[in-house]
């Protein structure tokens, strides 16, 4: 059974969407310039292989991790940087990961890239002030998926995550698979069974974790989050906030605005 379009088609369900980016990239246009940052590190050898890095002004701090969304095929760091405002005024170091898209590449190897980012970020943080044993991942919609999933799958990775949080996450790659998107990502069904997050064990989850979504995104994106909760409730520190009203495209601009429940969040457990 097809999944109906306005599930997943968020640019024809807000119109005004381009509303939202404009404010993703002003406000990160503006951080650039107002704070001290690295920019296009690279971490592998191709175009996409890079992030971007805004240092805590304090040695050995926790490092805040940020994957983009996209559906996996769009979308770009450079739109995100604003995210990084909050965490460094709080002494967190933030680093705003690009990894390569479908249909350039497949799921496995973007998971390849957010792995070796990551990496890349533990073998390189003393150079940006950052704590390699101290990480939090986060990341929007597709990259919600991201982060939750390459913590699932990479256990030498987990001991150093000290929290994950999620907004507005895709978690059963089943309902994309039987979508438009898919003439696009090419998901198999090999491709729903490995990378989905929701038919894999989270007792492995032994940090503590956040999933939020906006109470005005759709029913899939709500119950993609809220599903996961529920079933994994007993099993993993899993906390569940939805935000009145928000929807898709407002929800990662809470990250970058101080004393929310997201940010809060992740600084309470950078601190633990």
């Amino acid at each position: 059974m097809l999944t109906p379009d306005n599930q997943l088609n968020l640019r024809l369900r807000h119109p005004d969407f381009q509303k939202y980016l404009n404010i993703n990239e002003n406000e990160s246009r503006r951080v650039i310039e107002q704070y001290n940052c690295y920019l296009d590190q690279k971490y592998g050898k191709e175009v996409l292989q890079t992030l971007d890095i805004f240092p805590s002004n304090v040695s050995n701090s926790p490092i805040l991790i940020f994957i983009h969304g996209g559906y996996w095929r769009a979308l770009d760091k450079k739109s995100y940087s604003f995210i990084a405002e909050p965490f460094v005024k709080n002494n967190l170091t933030v680093c705003v990961v690009n990894y390569r898209l479908i249909p350039t590449v497949n799921m496995e190897t973007i998971l390849d890239d957010i792995k070796e980012s990551i990496y890349w970020i533990q073998e390189k943080a003393l150079r940006y002030n950052g704590d390699p044993d101290a990480m939090i991942l986060s990341g929007h919609s597709a990259g919600g998926h991201l982060a939750l999933i390459s913590y699932l799958m990479n256990e030498s990775l987990r001991p150093s995550i000290k929290a994950l949080c999620s907004l507005s996450g895709l978690f059963d790659l089943r309902p994309i698979k039987n979508s438009y998107l898919n003439e696009v990502l090419q998901l198999s069904e090999n491709d729903v069974n490995d990378f989905s997050a929701s038919n894999k064990d989270l007792s492995f989850l032994k940090c503590s974790t956040l999933f939020s979504v906006g109470a005005g995104e759709t029913d899939l994106f709500i119950g993609q989050s809220k599903d996961l909760c529920a079933k994994n409730k007993l099993l993993a520190n899993i906390e569940y906030y939805e935000y009145e009203q928000l929807n898709h495209y407002q929800m990662v601009h809470k990250l970058g605005q101080e004393d929310n429940p997201l940010v809060n969040f992740i600084l309470e457990k950078s601190k633990a």
